[in-house]
């Protein structure tokens, strides 16, 4: 029995692996029987007591992350706050325990260096992000794209919210979401950010070889890809509906192989243009992802 740590539980992400670990689906059978949530720690009790009453009376409450230590074979990290989670997720990747890192991996790329290094010295395996880069409907524009039958990619447009003012890091809370989408549509290969604000709404152009892609933060929670090519265009509406099973799914695989499934980058990329993107509102300019 692999036995699962949560810590960060006032996010609702917490809630939602626990009940999927735990608790019996449609089938009435547990989906991962060689896994369990044992162990929960937050700030405040509230959250993680919750996720006590829900999914399992046997779960403890821990007032320190690391009196778990000993206790769990495996970490997730779902703090809504992007600046916890080096600190959460140290003692763990130090005892080598394969650890999950929601998004924002990081807020500061100094965070994320730390994280990356301490991992790669204990062999920690490493995984988490944003759920929406596993977004269906995505994987498909990518095909199309790398297909090429309607011929040379001219541009792109994404939406996804953000909350600029969000408590809990800024635009850094949200913003990860629409950066993972737009890499995982149109490709890795960014070469800088111009981006801009304008009555509470965010835009930055993502700035590829030869086009680019609109990563448009609107405030209206309804979520478009479009890309348009020289004959025809490829629209997709994302839906939500199947992320957290799969990065769930993801997690689960690299706890049994000990290995993960997700090169590094994929980690740490969305953490230098989460950066780039305060670099160029900041600066008014376009920041190279080279400058970092």
């Amino acid at each position: 029995m692999y036995r699962v740590g949560i810590l960060g539980t006032e996010n609702s992400h917490a809630m939602a692996f626990a009940e999927e670990i735990n608790l019996p689906g449609a089938d009435g059978k547990v989906k991962y029987p060689d896994f369990k949530v044992v162990a929960l720690y937050a700030s405040e009790r509230q959250p993680s007591e919750e996720i006590v009453e829900k999914c399992g009376k046997d779960i403890v409450i821990y007032d320190k992350p690391e009196d778990m230590l000993g206790k769990i074979d495996c970490a997730m990290i779902t703090s809504r706050h992007g600046k916890f989670h080096k600190e959460l997720a140290m003692p763990f990747i130090k005892a080598g325990l394969p650890c999950f890192i929601d998004k924002p991996f990081t807020i500061s790329i100094e965070d994320m260096n730390e994280v990356v290094a301490e991992a790669e010295k204990s062999g920690s395996p490493l995984s988490g992000g944003s759920g929406c880069k596993y977004i269906p409907e995505l994987f498909e524009m990518r095909d199309v794209i790398k297909a090429g039958e309607l011929g040379k990619l001219r541009s792109g447009v994404i939406t996804f919210p953000a909350e600029m003012d969000s408590e809990y890091g800024g635009f850094y809370f949200y913003a990860s979401h629409l950066i993972e989408m737009t890499i995982t549509a149109f490709g890795k290969d960014i070469k800088s950010i111009l981006a801009c604000e304008n009555g509470g709404n965010l835009i930055a152009i993502a700035r590829y070889d030869g086009f680019d892609v609109v990563m448009d933060f609107v405030q209206n929670g309804y979520y478009t890809a479009t890309a348009y090519f020289e004959r025809g265009n490829c629209v997709k509406t994302p839906c939500l509906d199947t992320i957290y099973a799969a990065e769930l799914e993801q997690f689960i695989n690299m706890v049994r192989s000990g290995k993960s499934s997700l090169d590094i980058g994929e980690l740490t990329q969305p953490v230098y243009i989460l950066n780039a993107i305060e670099k160029s509102l900041n600066e008014k300019r376009e920041v190279a992802l080279s400058e970092f």
